[in-house]
Protein backbone atom coordinates (compact mmCIF):
# COMPACT_ATOMS: atom_id res chain seq x y z
CA UNK A 1 0.00 0.00 0.00
CA UNK A 2 1.49 3.37 -1.27
CA UNK A 3 0.10 6.65 -0.12
CA UNK A 4 -2.40 6.74 2.99
CA UNK A 5 -5.20 9.73 3.25
CA UNK A 6 -5.79 10.50 7.05
CA UNK A 7 -8.65 12.36 7.49
CA UNK A 8 -9.73 13.56 10.90
CA UNK A 9 -12.22 16.58 12.10
CA UNK A 10 -13.33 17.93 15.38
CA UNK A 11 -15.75 20.96 15.78
CA UNK A 12 -15.20 23.88 18.16
CA UNK A 13 -17.97 22.11 20.28
CA UNK A 14 -16.26 19.08 20.76
CA UNK A 15 -12.56 20.30 21.12
CA UNK A 16 -12.68 19.49 25.15
CA UNK A 17 -13.88 15.62 23.92
CA UNK A 18 -10.99 13.59 24.57
CA UNK A 19 -12.08 10.97 23.12
CA UNK A 20 -12.45 12.98 19.92
CA UNK A 21 -9.60 15.15 20.01
CA UNK A 22 -7.14 15.59 17.17
CA UNK A 23 -4.29 14.26 18.76
CA UNK A 24 -6.18 10.93 19.55
CA UNK A 25 -7.98 10.90 16.33
CA UNK A 26 -3.98 11.49 14.67
CA UNK A 27 -2.19 8.75 17.02
CA UNK A 28 -5.13 5.87 16.15
CA UNK A 29 -5.11 6.77 12.69
CA UNK A 30 -1.69 6.89 12.11
CA UNK A 31 -1.07 3.02 14.39
CA UNK A 32 -3.63 1.93 11.55
CA UNK A 33 -2.22 3.57 8.76
CA UNK A 34 0.69 1.53 9.42
CA UNK A 35 -0.99 -1.82 10.71
CA UNK A 36 -1.58 -1.63 6.85
CA UNK A 37 2.03 -0.96 5.34
CA UNK A 38 1.43 2.52 4.48
CA UNK A 39 5.01 3.73 2.81
CA UNK A 40 3.45 7.55 2.91
CA UNK A 41 1.18 9.30 4.90
CA UNK A 42 -0.78 12.37 3.87
CA UNK A 43 -2.69 14.05 6.41
CA UNK A 44 -6.16 16.42 6.28
CA UNK A 45 -7.09 18.08 9.26
CA UNK A 46 -10.25 20.27 9.68
CA UNK A 47 -10.22 21.77 12.54
CA UNK A 48 -13.22 23.62 14.17
CA UNK A 49 -15.53 22.90 11.23
CA UNK A 50 -18.75 20.76 11.83
CA UNK A 51 -19.43 17.60 10.29
CA UNK A 52 -23.01 19.06 9.09
CA UNK A 53 -21.42 20.30 5.84
CA UNK A 54 -19.66 18.97 2.91
CA UNK A 55 -17.97 21.96 2.03
CA UNK A 56 -14.62 22.19 4.71
CA UNK A 57 -11.22 22.91 3.35
CA UNK A 58 -9.21 19.66 4.67
CA UNK A 59 -12.20 17.35 3.24
CA UNK A 60 -12.25 18.95 -0.35
CA UNK A 61 -8.51 18.94 -0.61
CA UNK A 62 -9.05 15.47 -0.09
CA UNK A 63 -12.09 14.65 -2.31
CA UNK A 64 -9.72 16.04 -5.09
CA UNK A 65 -6.27 14.37 -4.29
CA UNK A 66 -8.90 10.82 -4.79
CA UNK A 67 -10.52 12.46 -8.28
CA UNK A 68 -6.48 12.00 -9.56
CA UNK A 69 -5.99 8.48 -7.96
CA UNK A 70 -3.47 9.56 -5.72
CA UNK A 71 -4.44 7.59 -2.58
CA UNK A 72 -4.55 3.86 -2.04
CA UNK A 73 -6.74 3.32 1.04
CA UNK A 74 -8.25 6.61 3.31
CA UNK A 75 -8.27 5.99 7.25
CA UNK A 76 -11.12 7.52 8.92
CA UNK A 77 -11.05 7.30 13.15
CA UNK A 78 -15.45 7.10 12.90
CA UNK A 79 -17.96 7.65 10.06
CA UNK A 80 -19.37 11.04 11.98
CA UNK A 81 -16.03 12.44 11.77
CA UNK A 82 -16.52 11.65 7.83
CA UNK A 83 -19.46 13.22 7.76
CA UNK A 84 -22.89 13.48 10.18
CA UNK A 85 -25.26 14.03 7.35
CA UNK A 86 -26.21 10.11 5.49
CA UNK A 87 -26.07 11.63 2.34
CA UNK A 88 -22.80 13.19 2.63
CA UNK A 89 -20.97 10.17 3.89
CA UNK A 90 -22.48 7.80 1.39
CA UNK A 91 -21.41 10.15 -1.53
CA UNK A 92 -17.67 10.23 0.06
CA UNK A 93 -17.90 6.73 0.22
CA UNK A 94 -18.54 6.64 -3.04
CA UNK A 95 -15.91 8.88 -4.42
CA UNK A 96 -13.68 6.75 -2.08
CA UNK A 97 -15.00 3.59 -3.92
CA UNK A 98 -14.29 4.95 -7.62
CA UNK A 99 -11.06 6.30 -6.94
CA UNK A 100 -9.95 2.94 -6.35
CA UNK A 101 -9.43 3.17 -2.50
CA UNK A 102 -10.00 1.58 0.60
CA UNK A 103 -12.15 2.89 3.34
CA UNK A 104 -11.00 2.36 6.79
CA UNK A 105 -12.23 3.31 10.02
CA UNK A 106 -10.31 2.97 13.30
CA UNK A 107 -13.30 2.53 15.57
CA UNK A 108 -15.68 0.12 13.61
CA UNK A 109 -14.93 -2.66 11.18
CA UNK A 110 -16.56 -1.74 7.80
CA UNK A 111 -16.94 -4.08 5.11
CA UNK A 112 -17.42 -3.60 1.49
CA UNK A 113 -20.43 -6.61 1.59
CA UNK A 114 -23.87 -5.24 1.18
CA UNK A 115 -24.42 -6.33 5.07
CA UNK A 116 -21.62 -4.13 5.84
CA UNK A 117 -22.91 -0.89 3.73
CA UNK A 118 -26.28 -1.35 5.16
CA UNK A 119 -24.14 -0.98 8.63
CA UNK A 120 -22.63 1.93 7.33
CA UNK A 121 -25.87 3.49 6.80
CA UNK A 122 -27.55 2.96 9.76
CA UNK A 123 -24.81 4.14 11.34
CA UNK A 124 -25.02 7.44 9.47
CA UNK A 125 -28.62 7.27 9.88
CA UNK A 126 -28.17 7.07 13.61
CA UNK A 127 -25.68 9.93 13.26
CA UNK A 128 -28.14 12.65 11.77
CA UNK A 129 -30.62 11.26 14.35
CA UNK A 130 -28.43 12.13 17.60
CA UNK A 131 -27.75 15.67 15.58
CA UNK A 132 -31.44 16.61 15.42
CA UNK A 133 -31.71 15.13 19.01
CA UNK A 134 -29.00 17.74 20.05
CA UNK A 135 -30.89 20.54 18.29
CA UNK A 136 -34.25 19.88 19.58
CA UNK A 137 -32.96 19.60 22.90
CA UNK A 138 -31.28 22.96 22.99
CA UNK A 139 -34.43 24.74 21.33
CA UNK A 140 -35.98 23.37 23.94
CA UNK A 141 -33.28 24.71 26.92
CA UNK A 142 -33.94 28.02 25.62
CA UNK A 143 -37.59 27.92 25.26
CA UNK A 144 -37.95 26.68 28.89
CA UNK A 145 -35.23 29.27 30.07
CA UNK A 146 -36.80 32.56 28.50
CA UNK A 147 -40.57 31.24 30.16
CA UNK A 148 -38.33 31.79 33.55
CA UNK A 149 -38.02 35.32 32.77
CA UNK A 150 -34.52 34.68 32.24
CA UNK A 151 -32.26 36.34 29.25
CA UNK A 152 -30.76 33.35 26.83
CA UNK A 153 -27.66 34.73 25.66
CA UNK A 154 -25.99 38.12 26.03
CA UNK A 155 -26.45 40.19 22.84
CA UNK A 156 -24.71 42.93 24.65
CA UNK A 157 -27.11 45.49 24.07
CA UNK A 158 -26.24 49.50 24.71
CA UNK A 159 -27.26 50.88 27.93
CA UNK A 160 -26.97 47.68 29.78
CA UNK A 161 -25.32 45.29 31.51
CA UNK A 162 -25.31 41.43 31.81
CA UNK A 163 -25.72 40.09 35.04
CA UNK A 164 -25.13 36.02 34.95
CA UNK A 165 -26.63 35.39 38.71
CA UNK A 166 -29.91 36.73 37.68
CA UNK A 167 -30.11 36.16 33.97
CA UNK A 168 -30.86 39.28 33.26
CA UNK A 169 -30.09 43.08 32.59
CA UNK A 170 -29.15 46.15 34.43
CA UNK A 171 -29.00 49.46 33.71
CA UNK A 172 -25.60 51.02 33.02
CA UNK A 173 -26.04 54.78 33.74
CA UNK A 174 -23.43 55.91 31.54
CA UNK A 175 -24.60 54.96 28.53
CA UNK A 176 -28.24 55.07 29.38
CA UNK A 177 -27.82 58.96 29.68
CA UNK A 178 -26.57 59.07 25.86
CA UNK A 179 -29.61 56.42 24.83
CA UNK A 180 -32.14 59.43 26.74
CA UNK A 181 -30.66 61.96 25.17
CA UNK A 182 -31.38 60.43 21.62
CA UNK A 183 -34.88 60.17 22.64
CA UNK A 184 -34.82 63.20 23.63
CA UNK A 185 -33.65 64.85 20.07
CA UNK A 186 -35.92 62.36 18.51
CA UNK A 187 -39.59 63.68 19.85
CA UNK A 188 -38.98 66.71 21.79
CA UNK A 189 -36.71 68.54 19.28
CA UNK A 190 -38.01 66.41 15.61
CA UNK A 191 -34.35 65.65 14.34
CA UNK A 192 -34.02 62.76 12.44
CA UNK A 193 -31.61 60.16 12.54
CA UNK A 194 -29.13 61.57 10.48
CA UNK A 195 -28.92 65.01 12.74
CA UNK A 196 -29.08 62.72 15.65
CA UNK A 197 -25.89 60.88 14.47
CA UNK A 198 -24.13 64.08 13.51
CA UNK A 199 -24.63 65.03 16.86
CA UNK A 200 -23.12 62.51 18.69
CA UNK A 201 -20.58 62.35 16.79
CA UNK A 202 -19.26 66.19 16.97
CA UNK A 203 -20.23 65.55 20.59
CA UNK A 204 -17.31 63.11 20.79
CA UNK A 205 -20.01 60.40 22.93
CA UNK A 206 -18.51 57.01 22.16
CA UNK A 207 -20.79 54.86 20.24
CA UNK A 208 -20.82 51.03 20.99
CA UNK A 209 -18.67 50.46 18.40
CA UNK A 210 -16.19 51.93 20.85
CA UNK A 211 -13.58 53.74 18.62
CA UNK A 212 -15.47 53.44 15.50
CA UNK A 213 -17.73 56.67 14.75
CA UNK A 214 -21.90 56.07 14.93
CA UNK A 215 -23.68 55.31 11.99
CA UNK A 216 -27.26 56.29 11.17
CA UNK A 217 -28.33 52.52 11.11
CA UNK A 218 -26.97 52.22 14.40
CA UNK A 219 -29.04 55.21 15.66
CA UNK A 220 -32.11 53.90 14.46
CA UNK A 221 -31.45 50.84 15.60
CA UNK A 222 -31.40 52.07 18.97
CA UNK A 223 -34.52 54.15 18.63
CA UNK A 224 -36.96 51.29 17.81
CA UNK A 225 -35.74 48.14 20.05
CA UNK A 226 -38.13 47.27 22.33
CA UNK A 227 -35.77 46.70 24.80
CA UNK A 228 -35.20 50.59 26.02
CA UNK A 229 -38.95 50.66 27.41
CA UNK A 230 -38.69 47.20 29.40
CA UNK A 231 -39.68 44.28 27.34
CA UNK A 232 -36.80 42.06 25.56
CA UNK A 233 -38.14 39.93 23.10
CA UNK A 234 -36.67 36.21 22.81
CA UNK A 235 -37.38 33.33 20.31
CA UNK A 236 -37.89 36.29 17.52
CA UNK A 237 -35.68 34.91 15.03
CA UNK A 238 -35.14 31.15 13.60
CA UNK A 239 -31.39 31.06 12.84
CA UNK A 240 -31.01 27.86 10.08
CA UNK A 241 -27.05 27.59 9.46
CA UNK A 242 -27.08 26.49 5.57
CA UNK A 243 -22.90 26.67 5.19
CA UNK A 244 -19.54 26.55 7.15
CA UNK A 245 -19.98 30.57 8.27
CA UNK A 246 -23.34 31.74 6.97
CA UNK A 247 -26.83 31.54 8.77
CA UNK A 248 -30.15 32.11 7.37
CA UNK A 249 -32.88 34.07 9.54
CA UNK A 250 -36.15 34.35 9.55
CA UNK A 251 -38.90 35.15 12.07
CA UNK A 252 -41.10 33.37 13.85
CA UNK A 253 -44.63 33.79 14.30
CA UNK A 254 -45.87 36.03 17.18
CA UNK A 255 -47.17 33.46 18.69
CA UNK A 256 -43.80 31.95 19.39
CA UNK A 257 -41.91 35.09 20.84
CA UNK A 258 -41.60 35.16 24.70
CA UNK A 259 -40.92 38.66 26.26
CA UNK A 260 -39.37 38.92 29.05
CA UNK A 261 -39.20 42.24 31.08
CA UNK A 262 -35.94 43.81 31.92
CA UNK A 263 -35.52 47.37 33.79
CA UNK A 264 -36.76 49.81 31.39
CA UNK A 265 -34.62 53.17 30.33
CA UNK A 266 -37.38 55.17 28.89
CA UNK A 267 -40.89 55.19 29.56
CA UNK A 268 -43.45 53.46 27.13
CA UNK A 269 -45.21 56.38 26.29
CA UNK A 270 -42.13 58.01 25.28
CA UNK A 271 -41.03 54.98 23.10
CA UNK A 272 -44.27 54.68 21.65
CA UNK A 273 -43.91 58.74 20.60
CA UNK A 274 -40.46 58.06 18.98
CA UNK A 275 -41.92 55.13 16.77
CA UNK A 276 -44.40 57.69 15.56
CA UNK A 277 -41.58 60.71 14.75
CA UNK A 278 -39.67 58.02 12.92
CA UNK A 279 -42.39 57.02 11.00
CA UNK A 280 -43.87 61.08 10.36
CA UNK A 281 -39.97 61.84 9.60
CA UNK A 282 -40.26 58.71 6.77
CA UNK A 283 -42.72 59.88 5.08
CA UNK A 284 -41.49 63.31 4.66
CA UNK A 285 -38.17 61.75 3.27
CA UNK A 286 -37.03 63.14 0.23
CA UNK A 287 -36.09 59.45 -0.48
CA UNK A 288 -39.54 58.40 -0.51
CA UNK A 289 -40.37 60.65 -4.25
CA UNK A 290 -40.68 58.46 -6.95
CA UNK A 291 -38.10 59.09 -9.71
CA UNK A 292 -36.86 57.08 -12.89
CA UNK A 293 -33.18 56.68 -13.14
CA UNK A 294 -32.04 54.83 -15.94
CA UNK A 295 -28.69 53.96 -14.17
CA UNK A 296 -29.53 53.73 -10.76
CA UNK A 297 -27.15 51.34 -9.12
CA UNK A 298 -24.77 50.75 -11.78
CA UNK A 299 -22.62 54.47 -11.96
CA UNK A 300 -19.30 54.48 -10.08
CA UNK A 301 -16.79 56.97 -9.45
CA UNK A 302 -13.95 57.72 -11.50
CA UNK A 303 -11.84 59.39 -9.45
CA UNK A 304 -12.19 57.04 -6.12
CA UNK A 305 -13.78 53.90 -7.41
CA UNK A 306 -16.69 54.37 -4.65
CA UNK A 307 -20.65 53.66 -5.96
CA UNK A 308 -22.78 56.66 -6.79
CA UNK A 309 -25.36 57.25 -4.67
CA UNK A 310 -28.54 59.46 -6.06
CA UNK A 311 -29.32 62.80 -4.37
CA UNK A 312 -31.49 65.76 -4.58
CA UNK A 313 -31.87 69.34 -4.58
CA UNK A 314 -33.94 72.24 -5.09
CA UNK A 315 -37.49 72.70 -4.86
CA UNK A 316 -38.82 69.65 -2.86
CA UNK A 317 -42.05 68.86 -5.09
CA UNK A 318 -39.83 68.61 -8.26
CA UNK A 319 -36.09 68.15 -7.08
CA UNK A 320 -33.38 68.12 -9.55
CA UNK A 321 -31.80 64.55 -8.90
CA UNK A 322 -27.42 63.96 -9.01
CA UNK A 323 -25.10 60.97 -9.14
CA UNK A 324 -22.77 61.60 -6.22
CA UNK A 325 -19.90 59.75 -4.68
CA UNK A 326 -21.06 57.32 -1.63
CA UNK A 327 -18.32 58.81 0.19
CA UNK A 328 -19.95 61.86 0.58
CA UNK A 329 -23.23 60.72 1.42
CA UNK A 330 -22.18 57.34 3.29
CA UNK A 331 -22.42 57.92 7.06
CA UNK A 332 -19.32 56.00 7.83
CA UNK A 333 -17.79 59.05 6.37
CA UNK A 334 -19.94 61.90 6.61
CA UNK A 335 -19.76 62.09 10.07
CA UNK A 336 -17.09 60.89 10.92
CA UNK A 337 -13.42 62.35 10.33
CA UNK A 338 -12.41 60.31 7.27
CA UNK A 339 -11.50 61.86 3.91
CA UNK A 340 -14.59 61.97 1.32
CA UNK A 341 -13.56 62.07 -2.22
CA UNK A 342 -13.55 65.42 -4.20
CA UNK A 343 -16.03 63.84 -7.17
CA UNK A 344 -18.38 66.52 -8.06
CA UNK A 345 -21.73 65.52 -8.63
CA UNK A 346 -23.17 64.29 -11.99
CA UNK A 347 -27.12 65.51 -13.07
CA UNK A 348 -28.90 62.02 -13.43
CA UNK A 349 -30.41 62.99 -16.35
CA UNK A 350 -27.46 63.76 -18.40
CA UNK A 351 -25.45 61.18 -17.26
CA UNK A 352 -28.26 58.33 -17.90
CA UNK A 353 -29.41 59.71 -21.41
CA UNK A 354 -25.61 60.17 -23.06
CA UNK A 355 -25.01 56.39 -21.50
CA UNK A 356 -28.54 55.44 -23.34
CA UNK A 357 -28.09 57.38 -26.57
CA UNK A 358 -24.62 55.92 -26.71
CA UNK A 359 -25.79 52.37 -26.69
CA UNK A 360 -28.51 53.10 -28.90
CA UNK A 361 -26.10 54.36 -31.53
CA UNK A 362 -23.38 51.42 -31.17
CA UNK A 363 -26.64 49.00 -31.32
CA UNK A 364 -27.71 50.56 -35.09
CA UNK A 365 -24.18 50.49 -36.21
CA UNK A 366 -22.48 47.09 -35.22
CA UNK A 367 -18.63 48.28 -36.83
CA UNK A 368 -18.55 51.22 -33.90
CA UNK A 369 -18.74 48.42 -30.67
CA UNK A 370 -15.53 46.60 -32.08
CA UNK A 371 -14.01 50.04 -32.51
CA UNK A 372 -15.12 50.87 -28.66
CA UNK A 373 -13.83 48.03 -27.32
CA UNK A 374 -10.44 48.35 -29.20
CA UNK A 375 -9.87 51.28 -27.64
CA UNK A 376 -11.31 50.60 -23.86
CA UNK A 377 -8.38 47.07 -23.85
CA UNK A 378 -5.36 46.68 -23.39
CA UNK A 379 -3.58 43.14 -24.49
CA UNK A 380 -0.32 44.27 -23.55
CA UNK A 381 -1.14 45.18 -20.50
CA UNK A 382 -3.60 41.71 -19.84
CA UNK A 383 -0.77 39.92 -21.12
CA UNK A 384 1.23 40.60 -18.37
CA UNK A 385 -1.26 40.20 -15.79
CA UNK A 386 -1.43 36.28 -16.92
CA UNK A 387 2.00 36.66 -16.98
CA UNK A 388 2.27 37.38 -13.31
CA UNK A 389 -0.41 35.53 -12.21
CA UNK A 390 1.27 32.27 -13.55
CA UNK A 391 4.56 33.02 -12.14
CA UNK A 392 2.53 33.65 -8.50
CA UNK A 393 0.67 30.45 -9.11
CA UNK A 394 4.05 28.56 -9.87
CA UNK A 395 5.99 29.92 -6.23
CA UNK A 396 2.56 28.92 -4.18
CA UNK A 397 2.85 25.20 -5.75
CA UNK A 398 6.65 25.24 -4.77
CA UNK A 399 5.79 26.22 -1.41
CA UNK A 400 2.89 23.90 -1.08
CA UNK A 401 5.72 21.14 -1.68
CA UNK A 402 7.95 22.22 0.65
CA UNK A 403 5.47 21.86 3.72
CA UNK A 404 4.27 18.61 2.25
CA UNK A 405 8.64 17.87 2.27
CA UNK A 406 8.93 19.31 5.85
CA UNK A 407 5.59 16.89 7.37
CA UNK A 408 7.28 13.89 5.59
CA UNK A 409 11.02 14.83 7.71
CA UNK A 410 9.08 15.55 11.03
CA UNK A 411 7.13 12.29 10.51
CA UNK A 412 10.52 10.52 10.06
CA UNK A 413 12.09 12.30 12.71
CA UNK A 414 14.89 14.36 10.69
CA UNK A 415 13.87 17.47 12.53
CA UNK A 416 12.41 18.24 16.08
CA UNK A 417 9.26 19.79 16.21
CA UNK A 418 9.99 23.38 17.14
CA UNK A 419 12.20 23.29 14.02
CA UNK A 420 9.00 21.59 11.80
CA UNK A 421 7.06 24.51 13.14
CA UNK A 422 9.37 27.14 12.85
CA UNK A 423 9.66 26.03 8.84
CA UNK A 424 6.05 25.48 8.21
CA UNK A 425 5.04 29.10 9.31
CA UNK A 426 7.70 30.98 7.28
CA UNK A 427 6.23 29.01 4.11
CA UNK A 428 2.97 29.49 5.69
CA UNK A 429 3.62 32.96 5.89
CA UNK A 430 4.87 33.29 2.26
CA UNK A 431 1.79 31.67 1.04
CA UNK A 432 -0.89 33.62 2.36
CA UNK A 433 1.72 36.88 0.99
CA UNK A 434 1.26 35.04 -2.46
CA UNK A 435 -2.61 34.85 -2.15
CA UNK A 436 -2.73 38.22 -1.49
CA UNK A 437 -0.91 39.36 -4.36
CA UNK A 438 -2.95 36.74 -6.55
CA UNK A 439 -6.36 38.02 -5.26
CA UNK A 440 -5.09 41.66 -6.51
CA UNK A 441 -4.06 40.53 -10.42
CA UNK A 442 -7.20 38.69 -10.47
CA UNK A 443 -8.97 41.57 -9.65
CA UNK A 444 -7.08 43.55 -12.20
CA UNK A 445 -8.07 41.22 -14.91
CA UNK A 446 -11.57 41.01 -14.08
CA UNK A 447 -11.50 45.00 -13.86
CA UNK A 448 -9.74 44.88 -17.57
CA UNK A 449 -11.46 42.45 -19.09
CA UNK A 450 -14.89 41.96 -20.29
CA UNK A 451 -16.20 38.55 -19.09
CA UNK A 452 -17.89 38.43 -22.89
CA UNK A 453 -15.82 38.45 -26.11
CA UNK A 454 -16.71 41.51 -28.95
CA UNK A 455 -18.98 39.33 -30.68
CA UNK A 456 -20.65 38.20 -27.61
CA UNK A 457 -21.21 41.76 -26.61
CA UNK A 458 -22.41 43.16 -30.25
CA UNK A 459 -25.01 40.66 -30.26
CA UNK A 460 -26.21 41.56 -26.94
CA UNK A 461 -26.22 45.47 -27.73
CA UNK A 462 -27.80 45.01 -30.66
CA UNK A 463 -30.46 42.82 -29.64
CA UNK A 464 -31.92 44.68 -26.34
CA UNK A 465 -31.09 47.99 -28.08
CA UNK A 466 -32.27 47.30 -31.44
CA UNK A 467 -35.73 48.09 -30.18
CA UNK A 468 -38.29 50.33 -30.47
CA UNK A 469 -39.51 50.52 -27.64
CA UNK A 470 -38.27 53.77 -25.86
CA UNK A 471 -40.43 53.64 -22.32
CA UNK A 472 -38.31 54.13 -19.01
CA UNK A 473 -38.43 50.23 -18.62
CA UNK A 474 -37.81 48.88 -21.87
CA UNK A 475 -34.28 51.41 -21.25
CA UNK A 476 -33.99 50.49 -18.16
CA UNK A 477 -33.99 46.33 -19.08
CA UNK A 478 -31.70 46.86 -21.87
CA UNK A 479 -29.16 48.27 -19.67
CA UNK A 480 -29.23 46.15 -16.98
CA UNK A 481 -28.75 43.45 -19.55
CA UNK A 482 -25.61 45.02 -20.93
CA UNK A 483 -23.78 47.13 -18.46
CA UNK A 484 -22.08 46.13 -15.05
CA UNK A 485 -20.77 49.06 -14.58
CA UNK A 486 -20.83 52.98 -15.32
CA UNK A 487 -17.67 54.60 -14.58
CA UNK A 488 -17.97 58.23 -14.57
CA UNK A 489 -16.12 61.49 -13.60
CA UNK A 490 -16.81 65.03 -14.45
CA UNK A 491 -14.00 67.11 -15.44
CA UNK A 492 -15.36 70.28 -16.33
CA UNK A 493 -14.27 73.49 -13.67
CA UNK A 494 -16.81 75.80 -14.44
CA UNK A 495 -19.65 76.42 -11.51
CA UNK A 496 -21.92 78.38 -13.90
CA UNK A 497 -25.86 77.38 -13.41
CA UNK A 498 -26.57 77.29 -17.35
CA UNK A 499 -23.07 75.17 -18.03
CA UNK A 500 -23.00 72.04 -19.54
CA UNK A 501 -20.87 69.55 -17.48
CA UNK A 502 -18.04 67.47 -19.59
CA UNK A 503 -18.19 64.13 -18.44
CA UNK A 504 -15.72 61.26 -19.12
CA UNK A 505 -17.25 57.63 -19.38
CA UNK A 506 -15.92 54.28 -19.30
CA UNK A 507 -18.65 51.26 -19.98
CA UNK A 508 -18.18 48.12 -18.52
CA UNK A 509 -19.93 45.44 -20.41
CA UNK A 510 -21.59 42.33 -18.44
Amino acid sequence: MNKVAVYVRVSTAEQAETGYSLGTQLKACRKRAVMLGAVQIEEFVDDGYSGEFIDRPALTQLRKMLSNDEVSAVIVYDPDRLARNLAHQLLITEEIEQAGAQLVFVSVSFEQSPEGKLFYSIRGAVSAYEKEKIKERSLRGKIGKASQGKIIADAKPFGYTFNKEISNYEINESEATIIRQMYNWLVTEKNGTATICKRLNEMGIPSPRKKKPWIVSAVYRLLTNPIYQGTHVAMRYRYQKVGLNKRVKTLRPETEWITIPVPPIVKPTLWQNAQNQLKENKSKSKRNLKHEQLLSGLVYCGKCGRKMTITYSGNKDQPKSYYVCISQRSNSTLYSEQERCPARRIPTELLDQTVYEHLYQLSTHPRLIKQYLLTRQNPVNTKNLYTSLERLTENKERLEKQQTMVLRWYRQQMIVEAEAERQLKEISDRIIDLEKNMAKVNEEITRISPPLSQTEILTVITKHFGQNDHSYEAKRSALQAVIKKVIAERKDTSWAKASRPEIEIELKFI
